[in-house]
């Protein structure tokens, strides 16, 4: 007579971790896939590295911010703490589209649409 061994059971932590990573694949394959059909425009906000067309360039030192934290941006020689909201890209460039902490009140100067949308380049990560 055989005897079965019992079945290995996956701890639940392992397997929300499994679980994580393949809807992360998922939603990279879909994004990818979009790519193809209709590229994200210029100065567009999207929530993810993914929905951005691939090639980009960072210009800032260091990595690329993740959503929500928090970065000192650099205007007009005056830095300003502001948080991540979305990414963006213009010109082969990937962007990040920021909220202000403290919004400057600024004279003489129209409100662009695409004044949250900064660059590498301007971004120093806040302590």
């Amino acid at each position: 007579m055989q005897t079965l061994r019992p079945a290995r059971r996956i701890p639940a932590a392992r397997l929300a971790r499994l679980r994580a990573a393949a809807a992360a694949k998922a939603e990279a394959r879909q994004d990818a896939a979009q790519q193809l059909v209709a590229p994200t425009p210029e100065f567009a906000a999207v929530p993810r590295l993914t929905a951005l067309p691939g090639g980009l360039h960072w210009s800032g030192q260091g990595a690329v911010p993740a959503l929500g934290s928090t970065v000192c941006v650099n205007r007009a020689g005056q830095p300003e703490p502001a948080t991540v909201a979305a990414y963006c890209h213009a010109a082969g460039f990937l962007g990040l589209v920021v909220e202000p902490q403290q919004p400057v009140k600024r004279r003489g100067r129209s409100v662009s649409l695409r004044g949250n949308c900064v660059f590498g380049s301007q971004v120093a990560l806040a302590a």
